[in-house]
């Protein structure tokens, strides 16, 4: 076990170091402009991630101080597809789960976002996802959903 330990710590060593050439021109103007236009709706946003990068991430793309609340592996015990990433993101948030809506690219997280009692919009590999709430073309038909 210990030897994997090492493959995946390295790993991870390797793709931080890819990450680090990120920056703010990697963030879409699409999902950016979307992002600015929820905030304005007064909407609170979090971050539910089972990345050990996510706060790497969000730096890089210039969002660090953007959300709200972020809630990813390095603050919860289960992986998706257990809703614990999402329901922690909520708590933070203070708001009652049956009122969130997740915006998720994966099954998994599909799974996890409605095993929590919460609203899923599913966009990229997860859009054909049958017990999603919303089903989403690109990340700015978010601002047409009636929150």
């Amino acid at each position: 076990m210990k030897r994997k330990e090492q493959f995946a710590d390295r790993k991870n060593k390797l793709y931080q170091q890819y990450l680090l050439k990120m920056s703010t021109k990697d963030l879409s103007k699409e999902v950016k402009e979307t992002l600015e236009q929820l905030r304005k709706k007064g909407l609170k946003l979090a971050i539910g991630s089972s990345s050990k990068n996510t706060m790497l991430i969000l730096k890089q793309l210039g969002l660090d101080t953007f959300f709200d609340a972020i809630s990813d592996v390095n603050s919860i015990q289960y992986s998706k597809p257990h809703p614990e990433v999402f329901m922690k993101a909520a708590d933070l948030l203070n708001i009652p789960y049956k009122e969130c809506l997740v915006v998720e690219d994966a099954i998994s997280g599909c799974f996890a976002a409605k095993s929590a009692s919460m609203n899923v919009a599913a966009l990229s590999s997860a859009y054909h996802c049958t017990f999603a709430d919303y089903h989403l073309n690109c990340f700015k038909e978010l601002l047409d959903i009636k929150y």
